[in-house]
């Protein structure tokens, strides 16, 4: 039985590699917008990889969600198996990846969901939820959020992402 998701991360994989390329040869050039757009598109690819991934470990898992039912974090993966009593050390190790606040994977994760904020990043606040309008915008200073998204960051988490599912899905094979 083949994974339909493999496909999906070898794909992704390979975008953000060549989006890289791209970002190499267009570094010298002065135009900001350009290069924020290969920047944020490698982003994309690189979590869509990640995704899919966990969608992948899911269905080798036998998980058998349908595609609205994917999960968005391996802790979210790991529950689904747990409540069909099943483990994979591979899920486990992506957990601890997420958890660990100097990772690799939460470092990208971090400028991932920053990428989401509103602009310069304002928190919503209860206030504002309640109603109440400020004109001050809030921002949550015990965030760890990084806004600097650089070419080396990326370059970085696309090596560990591409050798993380390298790896597991050698270990899976040996299974």
């Amino acid at each position: 039985m083949s994974n339909p998701y493999t496909g999906i991360v070898v794909s992704a994989l390979r975008k953000s590699e060549l989006l890289l390329q791209s970002l190499e040869v267009r570094e010298a050039e002065s135009n900001p917008l350009l290069q924020a757009a290969l920047l944020e598109g490698t982003l994309l690819q690189l979590w869509r990889a990640h995704r899919a991934f966990l969608a992948e470990q899911g269905h080798q898992l036998q998980l058998g969600f349908k595609p609205a039912g994917e999960p968005d974090t391996a802790l979210r993966l790991q529950e689904m198996a747990a409540a069909r009593g099943k483990f994979s050390a591979e899920v486990a190790e992506l957990v601890g990846l997420e958890e660990n606040p100097d990772s690799w994977f939460n470092a990208m994760a971090r400028c991932w969901q920053g990428l989401w904020r509103p602009a310069g990043g304002a928190q919503e606040s209860g206030a504002a939820n309640s109603g109440v309008r400020t004109l001050i915008p809030l921002r949550q200073l015990d965030s760890s959020f990084s806004a600097s998204l650089d070419s080396e960051s990326l370059r970085h988490w696309h090596r560990q992402l591409n050798e993380l599912v390298v790896r597991q899905r050698a270990q899976g094979q040996e299974w």
